[in-house]
């Protein structure tokens, strides 16, 4: 919470004085996300054992939909896992979701696994189904109701940049971007 905020172990970030100035940026990040429903749920230990997602209509991410949440990271390492932790927080965003009335919940995963995405077979077994791809890409979806599925933007489907300029793409949303 905005009152928790400060004293938060960050555990996506590495706690050493060098990645201070990522952390610190996270949590300035967090502090103006947390205002638009954006939720950093973590263990309560400094492991990397977190969640967090926001209302797709203000995630920072080329994704279309409307009353879905989108789930930013789910991530359950090191001695952590196979304990049932990613389960437990992947139910409290469903649960979440279904509070709020939502329609659903998506995030982002892959056709084959792949490093830093959520396993699509972990997530298939809660009723997530592929509701878009691009490339390799795909986009998940839990569905509540009828309402449409979200979808990757125009941009994504096409996996290319308009420009052959020089582009860049910065977030502060993780500390690693430094």
């Amino acid at each position: 919470t905005l009152d928790t905020l400060e004293q938060e172990h960050l555990c996506c970030a590495i706690s050493d004085k060098k990645h201070q100035p990522g952390v610190l940026q996270k949590k300035a990040w967090l502090r103006d996300r947390i205002a638009e429903g954006h939720v950093f749920r973590k263990l309560d230990t400094k492991g990397k054992v977190l969640i967090e997602y926001a209302p797709v209509e203000t995630a920072w991410v080329p994704v279309a939909g409307e009353n879905y949440l989108y789930i930013y990271c789910l991530w359950v390492a090191g001695s952590y896992k196979g304990k049932g932790y990613g389960k437990s927080l992947l139910l409290s965003c469903i649960d979440d979701a279904r509070r709020q009335g939502k329609s659903g919940v998506c995030i982002l995963s892959s056709k084959k696994k792949q490093p830093y995405l959520s396993d699509k077979r972990f997530l298939m077994q809660f009723g997530f189904q592929v509701a878009d791809a691009a490339g390799s890409y795909e986009l998940l979806a839990l569905r509540f109701d009828e309402t449409c599925l979200p979808q990757f933007t125009p941009t994504v489907k096409k996996l290319a940049i308009d420009s052959t300029d020089l582009c860049i793409y910065y977030s502060a949303q993780c500390p690693f971007t430094l």
